[in-house]
């Protein structure tokens, strides 16, 4: 860890001292009182992913490939996500996302290490890469929230996690504001990596808060394979279902958190 680091994370413990001490805790989702900033009853309301699933993208599925992964050849291995992007997990993420409120990231990046025995990921990968946002967001954003819930996994694993290989270089509208079909026109070309040598023949675990078509992890991978890389796997913390009912075969059957 860097000296920054280090005082940063200082600081910011000093920071959620004083708040503790000032205002009681409570869930940024309920706001109940808790002793975290998303309580139990609110872990317990999120859906964990659980088979069946596309073997492909990891979205919820009656046969082994889903229609999105029939029509598109995506460049990760495979992908795979946590839970279900809907109700407390949601509200969870969009109030780490849009309200900055930093404090989710530990219990959402406990939510993505509950899940993680659930994806049958590999654990033999050489290096976790968060999904970087542009430097124009993360300065007015404060922060990247895929860099701060991976950085759990990471630390659970014993997996290096790698910030600075792989840069958002173009910044592009988001994508929720992107029509599905546009998605990838939207991010093509927007990363860049701008150590190869650092993925050069390296087994990589992409982690991103939420995916919904591919588009952002496939260009991701794209841009890692092209420099050297010799797998891309992807992870994510949410997977939003809400454009399966386009897919002519959908079966969904998820579990609740333990």
């Amino acid at each position: 860890m860097s000296a920054i680091s280090a005082v940063g994370d200082f600081l910011k413990g000093v920071c959620s001292g004083i708040l503790e001490l000032s205002f009681p805790v409570h869930c940024m989702v309920c706001r109940d009182l808790s002793e975290s900033y998303l309580c139990a009853k609110c872990r317990q309301k999120i859906t964990l992913i659980a088979p069946p699933i596309c073997t492909k993208c990891g979205i919820p599925n009656a046969t082994p490939r889903c229609w999105g992964c029939l029509k598109h050849q995506f460049h990760f291995e495979l992908a795979r996500s946590a839970g279900a992007f809907e109700g407390a997990l949601r509200e969870a993420i969009h109030a780490l996302k849009y309200r900055s409120i930093w404090m989710l990231a530990e219990p959402l990046s406990e939510v993505l290490i509950d899940g993680f025995i659930e994806s049958r990921l590999p654990k033999s990968v050489d290096m976790i890469v968060p999904i970087p946002i542009h430097p124009s967001r993360k300065a007015h954003r404060g922060f990247n929230q895929s860099e701060l819930i991976a950085k759990g996994l990471a630390k659970h694993l014993s997996i290096q996690m790698d910030t600075k290989t792989l840069v958002k270089s173009k910044k592009t509208p988001h994508q929720v504001d992107v029509p599905f079909e546009q998605r990838r026109i939207n991010i093509y070309g927007s990363f860049s990596v701008v150590r190869p040598e650092r993925v050069k023949n390296k087994k990589i675990m992409l982690i991103d808060d939420v995916i919904t078509t591919g588009a952002t992890l496939d260009e991701a991978a794209r841009m890692l394979l092209d420099s050297g890389a010799s797998t891309v796997v992807a992870y994510t913390l949410a997977r939003s279902i809400q454009y399966i009912k386009e897919a002519p075969c959908i079966g969904a059957r998820s579990k609740k958190n333990r």
